[in-house]
């Protein structure tokens, strides 16, 4: 119950927090108790709204039927709060304003589903811009306290007017509801109330230079629109960082001209976060019209402080890309590249995304067998093309023999010059990713035998390229090197040498064999640990840890002493995906040592894997800093120290800090047994040591 009511105010906050959203509930309070009242009703009505029309109230980001219909109704509380109007005309209009917000709100969900642009608040706006229109002197007799606010005089007549700024979107444009939202914010995320006063800041700026060429515009009831559109832009739509920090300022600035247009053509209604939605869309339609999201990206997760969804962005962006396309090496064996992308022979122009495969020096790649890279269709195939001779090009064909194949995941592959005769699929032919295809060959524009392999955006022969990464793949330590180095995913570079990873069955078995269950865990200290990885005393020396399957097969690890991890099991790796509240050092410790694990881990592989965990270790002061520091996310070098056999049945790795800080461990040796899955963790600090072993674990319920 407190969820859904906290929840439905607070998304018109631009706060995923629904505990938050009571906090909300309180300033609607602070106002006045008569809102709270109405509020209430207008959320009842809102869910009565939604059942009658079939509308599942999923509200996005700024509002949804819920929001909406709760506005709607404080709108009424205000409106009538000095009319003396019958309580049952209030109740009427209350429904009536409310019921309508929130059916506006449900055409607009539908209408926008396939674009950008959210809801927001604009079935509230619509509704009491025309309540405004209709009973102007009921307007004029609420605005007593809406109308009267100091002159930007000095600092404290500007904070003033920015803290009760906050309070207008409730109809309480006071200092204690100022404070109560401010507060609100500031503890759902610090980075969102800092770009906030960005967009309001260059919107006061704005206004006061409106008033300084003569356009009659009292903006300080106005002024939160350039609020929420600073925080809108500037971390709660767009990833924070310095080019949405600039979008923020220009939505300020925006928000501000239209309200001085709005206030000028209907006064009132220039009051409503109108100017704050309208330069919202503006903006969200202008830096997404292409897939290119490099100078700004989307922030698609809103259930969590848009710090903690830059640290996942960021996380992923390291791992696989922006949104390249994944391919895995479509060679067995070690490859290597003699042409990559921007090559000195032919990758060049709008060809310049390709890669060529040749097999190391000494060796013939001849016939080898080609297999799909991905899954997908069968575009087109080119089977007829007679090979070359050696040193000779086929200028006519260019690219020979070749299979087309459209992509699950969007776009169309090309593997050209293949054996003549060799392909063995048709057009229309369904494949999965490893099937076979074909032999390679030295068909087309070919002078040696070779596998030419790119990704384009149409399926027309000698269409543009366009980026994609290698999956799942591993190169040479060195020269001469033992070991190995796996990837995720990249883009190799010119003459290295590769392969595709291939599970170690012996890890695949442990690490893909993890039970649910709970496990009791001993501690022992040596010396002195850093703040953040001592144990709390309330528990003494034993932690407990539980493990459960979600309904989409992700492991949950939860500790006694709070917050969690969520790991997925990935078609390649044993690979943490989430962090909740990590209270538990030693949750902090297996985020930081084991980010991922790949299933083809064996003895001296390495590996380098972002810390994530490190961003959600530091304090959420620092966090809010990261955005804005460019710095590269803290990496942990990792590295398969024991591969399981016969006789340990033991899977160990151990993790180094890339950059040593003194309150990360200089070393994190992680050890694994089948079912049980971590059973001794090992850490090294600066100033002590740490070892958690596992001492029982009691296999559970699956769910």
């Amino acid at each position: 119950m407190l969820a859904r009511v906290g929840g439905a105010l607070g998304l018109a906050f631009l706060i995923g927090d629904s505990r938050l959203g009571i906090l909300l509930w309180v300033a609607v309070t602070a106002g006045h108790v008569r809102s709270l009242i109405f509020g209430l009703f207008g959320l009842w009505v809102g869910d009565i709204t939604g059942r009658l029309i079939g509308v599942l109230d999923r509200p996005a980001l700024g509002g949804g039927v819920r929001a909406n219909a709760i506005l709607g109704a404080v709108a009424v509380a205000w409106l009538t709060s000095g009319s003396y109007t019958p309580l049952e005309t209030e109740i009427v209009l209350a429904t009536l304003a409310a019921s309508a917000a929130g059916l506006i709100t449900a055409a607009l969900m539908r209408a926008l589903a396939e674009t950008l642009l959210p809801p927001m608040v604009l079935g509230f706006s619509i509704v009491a811009g025309i309540l405004f229109t209709l009973f102007p002197l009921w307007v004029q007799s609420a605005s007593s306290t809406l109308l009267v606010w100091p002159a930007p005089v000095n600092a404290w007549a500007d904070a003033q007017i920015f803290i009760r700024s906050l309070g207008s979107l409730v109809f309480s444009p006071t200092l204690e509801v100022g404070i109560i939202v401010g507060l609100a914010l500031l503890l759902w995320s610090r980075i969102i109330v800092f770009t906030g006063f960005a967009g309001w800041l260059a919107g006061a700026l704005t206004s006061i230079q409106l008033q300084g060429l003569s356009v009659p515009f009292y903006w300080q009831p106005a002024s939160y629109n350039f609020f929420i559109a600073g925080m809108a832009l500037g971390a709660a739509y767009f990833l924070p960082g310095w080019p949405s920090l600039g979008l923020a300022v220009v939505g300020g600035m925006g928000a501000a001209v239209l309200a001085a247009l709005i206030q000028h053509m209907e006064p009132a209604w220039a009051f409503l976060p109108l100017p704050a939605i309208g330069i919202i869309w503006i903006c969200l339609t202008a830096f997404t019209l292409t897939k290119d999201e490099a100078l700004i990206r989307r922030n698609e997760r809103h259930n969590i402080p848009p710090e903690q969804a830059w640290a996942y962005a960021v996380d992923h962006v390291r791992r696989f890309g922006s949104h390249e396309p994944l391919l895995v090496v479509p060679l067995t064996g070690a490859v290597q590249i003699t042409q990559g992308f921007n090559g000195r022979l032919s990758h060049s122009g709008a060809w310049r995304y390709a890669l060529d495969f040749q097999r190391p020096p000494g060796e013939s790649i001849w016939e080898a067998l080609v297999t799909a890279p991905t899954s997908g269709t069968v575009e087109r195939v080119r089977d007829n093309i007679p090979d070359n001779e050696l040193g000779v090009c086929n200028y006519a064909e260019n690219w020979g023999n070749y299979v087309l194949l459209r992509m699950d995941q969007g776009g169309w592959v090309l593997l050209a010059h293949l054996k003549q005769s060799s392909i063995a699929v048709i057009a229309g032919t369904r494949v999965e990713l490893g099937a076979y295809l074909g032999k390679v060959g030295n068909s087309g524009r070919s002078p040696v035998p070779h596998l030419h392999l790119q990704v384009q955006n149409s399926p027309h022969m000698g269409a543009p390229a366009s980026p994609f990464r290698l999956a799942n793949y591993e190169t040479r330590l060195a020269e001469r090197g033992i070991g190995s180095f796996w990837r995720e995913s990249g883009v190799p570079q010119e003459q290295t040498v590769l392969a595709a990873s291939w599970p170690e069955p012996e890890t695949y078995q442990i690490l893909t064999s993890l039970a649910p269950g709970s496990a009791v865990w001993t501690v022992a200290v040596t010396g002195r640990l850093p703040s953040r990885f001592r144990q709390p005393n309330r528990r003494g020396k034993i932690e407990h840890i539980t493990t459960r399957l979600d309904m989409e097969g992700q492991h949950i690890l939860t500790s006694c002493f709070g917050g969690g991890l969520v790991l997925h099991l990935d078609p390649d790796a044993w690979r943490i995906r989430e962090l909740h509240k990590l209270r538990a050092p030693l949750l902090r410790l297996l985020a930081l040592a084991i980010p991922s694990i790949p299933y083809a881990a064996r003895s001296a592989m390495e590996w380098y894997e972002p810390a994530l965990a490190w961003a959600f270790v530091a304090n959420s002061f620092s966090l809010s800093l990261w955005p804005y520091r460019r710095l590269p996310l803290p990496e942990m070098r990792c590295m398969c120290l024991e591969t399981p056999n016969t006789e340990t049945r033991t899977l160990v790795v151990e993790s180094i800090p890339v950059r040593q800080s003194s309150l990360l461990p200089t070393k994190i040796t992680c050890t694994f047994q089948r079912l049980r899955g971590p059973v001794k963790v090992e850490a090294v600090f600066e100033t002590g040591s740490v070892i958690y072993t596992q001492l029982s674990f009691e296999p559970g319920l699956p769910f």
